[in-house]
């Protein structure tokens, strides 16, 4: 039973990253505002456009959990990229090149397991989640 309920959970989860990125209209701005909102300080977002722009996209979306960071980055012909890191004492060893969709379902299952460990970021995936 717990073991369905950590499936649930981390479906939810996955659900919740890639919910209405069409109505949102791009999946890194809602996945960059979902997560910064839920864990401000594991997130860190670079935002591109023109100096004097309005709109300023984001390009780069890289969130730290433990030893792991999951990286999306956008090209300048707007094509997202995927990137996970093993980092140790803050230095990135390995760096490898996943499928965006593998990285989110991976990205959901971590925060799933910090969740079960952490009331601090069981609170911030409630306030992800629900809003």
């Amino acid at each position: 039973m717990e073991d369905f309920e950590h499936a649930l959970q981390v479906d939810v989860l996955a659900c919740s990253l890639r919910l209405d990125k069409d109505a949102s209209g791009d999946l890194l701005e809602h996945l960059s505002a979902k997560l910064a909102q839920a864990l401000p300080d594991e997130c860190e977002i670079t935002r591109g456009g023109w100096l004097l722009s309005s709109k300023k996209p984001v390009v780069e979306l890289s969130v730290k959990l433990d030893d792991t960071g999951f990286q999306f980055t956008r090209d300048k012909r707007g094509v997202i990229s995927a990137r996970r890191q093993k980092i140790v004492r803050g230095v990135v060893l390995k760096s490898e090149d996943v499928e965006v969709e593998k990285l989110i379902g991976e990205l959901a299952e971590k925060l799933a397991s910090l969740a079960e460990k952490n009331a601090r970021t069981r609170e911030a995936l409630q306030k992800f989640v629900v809003g």
